[in-house]
């Protein structure tokens, strides 16, 4: 099983969204509140309750999803995978993880202590959303194009292009992809896998498009971030 930490909610408000204004204003008196939102309850879902908790910009997470349908969470996570903002939910993104692992080739029975799909479930996932799957694995590879691009050395567009496509769309992939970085087993295991076709994603790898953030500051949060990307490229150009 993958050494998933289980969050800490000993200061956490139980609310619905759109959450009262008394329970923001703990959070603003008190930055370790974090908030456990009830999904099913909320007036918000999909998009809305997404935008909703991007915007609020506090720390917050879902409650346990188990009282939700297959098909009301096949469609957060949809909206989430999709969604051109950054949404930090802790469920969906182990959930957006487990997807794009399984679609790698990894088995995830027993990796997840309590994961959001079964396999089979995920795999109707994929299969219904094969084209986005497959765009968030494509962009998932090509970050080992900006692990180069981050050495000083290396950073010259005509040797990071060379031989492979410019992408100079922003909404490609959902913008809450960049949030799997912050998960230690996603970096260091999805990197082992052999890499897929590659291509140099210009607004992702140039421009302060994550809530005014660039990629770099994400990646910048692991230690040793270029090594697993390093490594998986040159063993896939051997």
């Amino acid at each position: 099983m993958l050494n998933i930490s289980l969050p800490d909610t000993s200061n956490s408000i139980f609310s619905t969204a759109p959450l009262d204004l008394d329970n923001i204003k703990k959070y603003f008196v008190d930055k370790t509140v974090n908030f456990q939102l009830d999904y099913l309850n909320s007036k918000l879902h999909t998009d809305k309750f997404l935008i909703y908790v991007s915007n609020l910009g506090i720390p917050a997470d879902l409650t346990s999803t188990k009282n939700l349908s297959f098909y009301q969470k096949f469609s957060l996570l949809e909206a989430y995978m999709n969604i051109s903002s950054v949404v930090s939910l802790r469920t969906l993104n182990l959930a957006a993880s487990s997807i794009v692992m399984r679609r790698k080739g990894y088995n995830l029975k027993d990796m997840y202590p309590d994961p959001y799909f079964t396999e089979e479930e995920a795999d109707l996932f994929i299969n219904d959303h094969i084209e986005m799957v497959d765009q968030w694995i494509k962009f998932l590879d090509s970050c080992t194009i900006y692990a180069q691009k981050c050495i000083p050395e290396l950073d010259h567009e005509e040797f990071l292009t060379m031989g492979i496509p410019i992408i100079n769309n922003k909404n490609y992939v959902g913008h809450s992809i960049i949030q799997l970085f912050s998960l230690d087993f996603f970096f260091h295991n999805y990197y082992t896998k052999p890499l897929g076709e590659l291509a140099y994603f210009r607004p992702q790898f140039e421009d302060y498009m994550f809530q005014g953030k660039n990629l770099f500051s994400y990646f910048a949060t692991k230690h040793n971030f270029l090594l697993p990307m390093l490594r998986t490229l040159g063993s896939s150009s051997a």
